[in-house]
C-alpha cells in the first residue's frame, strides 16, 4: 500500500544493531527506506548493516553516543548531507538494571536517565532541526510497558522510560505545526539480548505469561509493524500517543 510505502525516504534508527531496533531497521527496509544504523558499538553496528544489505535494504552503519550532543548532531548532519534529508528517526537505544531499589548505585541511575531521556531528547533535537526547513517528518521513541505498569526492582528504569513518554508528548505538541509527528511505541517484555537473563527465570515467565492473554512474551518482530505504521504517511494524523504492543496484557486493567 503507498500508504506504507517508505521508498526514497531515509530513516535513522539509533540503538538499531540489535534487538527491537535492528527488528524496526529491517521492516522500514523492507517498507522501501533507506535505513542507518547507529550506535557506539561499531563491531555490531558494521554486522547489522552487513545484515540488512543482504536482505536488500539500503542501509549503513554510522556511530553515534545517544548521550552526547556533539556525536548526534554529526550522526544526523552526516545524513543530510549525503542523502538528502531526513524522514524518520528511531529512538531505540537501550540500557537496563534489574535490581532493588536500595541497591541502586547513584551512577547507574544516571546512566538510565542519560541514555533514555538525554539521549532521547538529543535524537528528536537534531532530527528536527533537520526536519522542520524540509516540512516535517517523524519521530519514534521505543518506550516500554512499564512505563504505565510498573514492578519491582525497576524503578529507575521506570522513571526513565515515563520521562521519555511524556517527553515525547510535549514535542508531540510543540512540533505538530511543522508536520512533525512524535510517538512512543512501549512492547512488554520483548525477547532481546539485554532482556535474555529475565527469559531465563521461570518465575519472571511465568508471571509474564500469567498475565499476558496472547501466551507468549514479545518477539522484536511483533514492534517492527507498528513502526512502520508510525514512520509511514499512514499515520500523519496520529501524534503525542504512547501504543502499548502487549499481546493484551494491559487491556485487563
Amino acid at each position: 500500500m503507498r500508504l506504507f510505502d517508505l521508498s526514497g525516504k531515509t530513516a535513522i534508527i539509533a540503538g538499531g544493531t540489535t534487538g527491537i531496533g535492528l527488528a524496526i531497521a529491517r521492516a522500514l527496509g523492507e517498507a522501501g527506506a533507506g535505513v542507518v544504523v547507529a550506535s557506539r558499538s561499531e563491531e555490531r553496528g558494521k554486522e547489522a548493516a552487513g545484515q540488512l544489505k543482504s536482505a536488500g535494504a539500503a542501509a549503513e552503519f554510522r556511530p553515534c553516543d545517544v548521550t552526547d550532543a556533539a556525536s548526534v548532531a554529526s550522526l544526523v548532519d552526516g545524513v543530510v548531507r549525503d542523502r538528502g534529508g531526513l524522514h524518520a528517526m528511531v529512538v531505540s537505544a537501550g540500557l537496563l538494571f534489574v535490581k532493588p531499589a536500595l541497591d541502586f548505585k547513584a551512577e547507574e541511575v544516571d546512566a538510565l536517565l542519560a541514555v533514555h531521556v538525554r539521549g532521547g531528547f538529543l535524537c528528536a533535537q537534531a532530527a528536527a532541526r533537520a526536519m522542520i526547513p524540509r516540512g516535517g517528518g517523524k519521530i519514534l521513541f521505543i518506550s516500554s510497558l512499564l512505563a504505565e505498569r510498573a514492578v519491582p526492582n525497576q524503578a529507575p528504569y521506570i522513571a526513565a522510560k515515563g520521562g521519555m513518554v511524556a517527553m515525547a508528548r510535549g514535542l508531540a505538541l510543540e512540533w505538530a505545526p511543522h508536520n512533525i509527528q512524535v510517538n512512543a511505541l512501549a512492547p512488554q517484555l520483548t525477547r532481546t539480548p539485554m532482556t535474555e537473563r529475565l527469559f531465563k527465570d521461570p518465575q519472571k515467565m511465568a508471571e509474564v505469561l500469567a498475565r499476558t492473554p496472547a501466551g507468549r512474551a514479545g518477539e522484536p518482530e511483533d514492534v517492527a509493524g507498528a513502526a512502520v505504521f508510525l514512520c509511514s504517511s499512514a499515520s500523519d494524523y496520529l501524534t503525542g500517543q504512547h501504543i502499548i504492543v502487549d499481546g493484551g496484557r494491559s487491556a485487563g486493567g
